[in-house]
């Protein structure tokens, strides 16, 4: 019986899709690499970002401008980023009906703890697992295990939410029940191939299985 969600964080609950984006292209721009494209960002986007810049033909010697930029680009866009609109009501109901939550991203820790602060969403999270706390990428099951290890669960009792084809795969290999939104940043087709148990329009079809 699943009585927990551990939830990813942008794409899923945050609406960070298109400012990330933004930020990249800029980036990518600037250092004369052309427009990088919403189609292609969203197929190939990466919290391996090094793995993206040599499909996108980046020469070694600007990869860390590249890095530089858009984390610049980013810090000045970021203020504009917002929860998808059914976050804090979905979070509400199933905190309502005693449905324990977690979050586990490849996202910066520090980040996403101020986020969690500024839109006053931290209390519904019992455990957070953040990029620095695993230091393995999805679809490593590696941030899923240890946060199954926190809360002292089993993989048959949880459903891992998240947005990108990875989350899906990681969320396999952890043994928890995988669960998908459409509304991120991968496509619905592409994420249709891995087989999550569940697919959600948003977030707010979550609450919808209990």
């Amino acid at each position: 019986m699943i009585d927990f969600v551990l939830f990813d964080y942008d794409g899923t609950l945050l609406d960070s899709t298109a400012i990330t984006y933004e930020s990249f292209k800029e980036a990518f721009a600037e250092l004369g690499y052309g427009d990088l494209g919403i189609e292609f960002f969203r197929r190939e986007f990466s919290m391996n970002h090094h793995g993206m810049y040599r499909k996108m033909g980046v020469a070694e010697k600007d990869v860390k401008k590249v890095e530089g930029m858009w984390s610049g680009y980013w810090d000045v866009m970021k203020g504009d980023i917002q929860l998808f609109p059914e976050t804090a009501m979905t979070l509400g109901k199933l905190d309502s009906l005693g449905i324990g939550m977690g979050l586990v991203s490849d996202g910066k820790g520090a980040r996403i703890k101020g986020d969690l602060e500024k839109f006053g969403i931290r209390r519904y999270f019992s455990v957070v697992v953040a990029r620095e706390d695993a230091n393995e990428n999805k679809p490593s099951p590696k941030s899923l295990l240890m946060a199954l290890g926190k809360i002292k669960k089993h993989g048959d009792g949880c459903i891992y939410v998240g947005d990108r084809v990875e989350d899906i795969q990681a969320g396999r290999a952890a043994g928890v029940v995988t669960g998908c939104v459409c509304n991120g940043i991968h496509r619905l087709e592409w994420l249709l191939k891995e087989e999550p148990d569940f697919v959600f329009n948003d977030v707010s079809g979550v609450a919808d299985i209990f």
